[in-house]
C-alpha cells in the first residue's frame, strides 16, 4: 500500500486551510490510505519536514498554495520520493497548470491513480543563495508585485488582488538598465519591465504570462518585456491573463536552458511567490539537472503522449 506524508499549511488561504484539513482527512480515513499529516510552524518548515521525512513514505503531499508547494518541492528534490499535491491555496497556478482545481476529492481520486511525470525543476541562484523552483520565477515588476501582496491589499484574494497591485505597481515603476543572457546570447541596454522563467504557464493568480508552455518540457519557456512606455505596459498588463501579449510590441518569447541578469538596480526577485532576494542585481536560473516525479491528473499524462509523439516525428 502506498503510503502518503501529508505537509499541510494551516496559514494558507488566510488560515481557511486549518480550519478545512480535519473535514479533509475525514475523507483520506474513508478512504483508508496510510498517511501520516504534519503541520507546518513556519516559512521553510516545509521544506524540513520533507527532506527529514521523506525517506519514509512513498509519497509527500504538499497541501496548501504555491508558497507551500514550492517549499516541498525544494525538500524533495534530488530524492526518489514522488511528489504530490491539493491545492488549497489562493492562487494555486502550478497546481493550475498541471489541471488540478480546488476540490480535495478529485485531488485524493489523482493521488490514487498515481500516474506520474518529470516535471522539469529550475534552479535560481543570487548573492550566493540558490533555490529550487517547479513553475515560474520573475523579476522586475512582477517581482515587485509579489512583495507589496505580503503588505498592502490584504483586503484583496486572488487575481483581484493581484491585478490591483500589478496596475499600482507598474505607475510607480521605473525600467532598469540591465544586461540579459539566454543560454550564449547577450542582450545589451534592456530596459527592463519584467522577466519571467519557467516550466509553468501562470502565476500572480492567473496571469497566463508564458502560455502553452507544460513542466514536462526539457526546457524553460522564457519572456521579457523591455523599453516599453508607461501606457503600453497598462495594456499590456490587460493581454497577460488570457495569454494574447505574445508578438506584443517590445514582448519577447523564446524557450532555454539558462538564464542571467546583471541589472543596473536592485530588483526583487520571486519564485511561485517566495521572495529569492529582495534586492539583487544579479540572478541566474537554469534548469535542474534532475526532474521531479509528480502526480498528475489524466489531462496532463495525455498532453504528455502527445507532445513525445509530436517530438518524434
Amino acid at each position: 500500500m502506498t503510503s502518503y506524508l501529508f505537509i499541510i499549511n494551516p496559514n494558507a488561504r488566510n488560515g481557511d486551510i486549518g480550519k478545512m484539513w480535519p473535514k479533509v482527512e475525514e475523507e483520506i480515513l474513508k478512504r483508508g490510505l496510510d498517511h501520516k499529516s504534519v503541520y507546518t510552524k513556519h516559512q521553510g518548515h516545509a521544506i524540513e519536514l520533507a527532506k527529514e521525512m521523506e525517506k519514509d513514505f512513498d509519497c509527500v503531499v504538499a497541501v496548501g498554495g504555491d508558497g507551500t508547494i514550492n517549499e516541498v518541492a525544494n525538500g524533495l528534490y534530488g530524492t526518489d520520493t514522488i511528489f504530490g499535491l491539493i491545492p488549497l491555496g489562493n492562487g494555486n497556478d502550478f497546481a493550475v497548470s498541471l489541471k488540478f482545481n480546488d476540490d480535495f476529492r478529485r485531488s485524493l481520486d489523482v493521488l490514487e491513480a498515481s500516474k506520474t511525470i518529470g516535471v522539469t525543476v529550475g534552479i535560481a541562484e543570487t548573492n550566493g543563495t540558490k533555490r529550487y523552483f517547479v513553475n515560474i520565477a520573475d523579476t522586475g515588476v512582477g517581482a515587485t508585485v509579489s512583495v507589496a501582496s505580503f503588505t498592502e491589499a490584504k483586503w484583496l484574494r486572488g487575481y483581484v488582488k493581484y491585478y490591483y497591485l500589478a496596475l499600482k505597481k507598474l505607475l510607480q515603476y521605473r525600467l532598469v538598465k540591465s544586461t540579459i543572457t539566454i543560454d550564449d546570447e547577450v542582450i545589451k541596454d534592456v530596459g527592463l519591465v519584467i522577466i519571467a522563467v519557467g516550466s509553468g504557464s501562470r502565476f500572480g493568480s492567473g496571469f497566463n504570462i508564458l502560455p502553452d508552455n507544460y513542466h514536462f518540457m526539457e526546457d524553460f519557456a522564457v519572456l521579457y518585456g523591455r523599453d516599453i512606455g508607461k501606457l503600453k505596459q497598462i495594456k499590456l498588463l490587460n493581454l497577460l491573463k488570457p495569454g494574447k501579449h505574445l508578438g506584443y510590441d517590445g514582448v519577447y518569447y523564446l524557450r532555454a536552458k539558462k538564464v542571467s541578469l546583471e541589472m543596473e538596480k536592485s530588483l526583487p526577485i520571486e519564485l511561485e511567490g517566495e521572495i529569492l532576494s529582495y534586492g539583487s542585481t544579479n540572478v541566474s536560473f537554469e534548469v535542474a539537472p534532475q526532474k521531479l516525479q509528480t502526480i498528475v491528473p489524466d489531462e496532463i499524462i495525455e498532453l504528455e503522449k502527445q507532445y513525445r509523439a509530436n517530438q518524434s516525428l
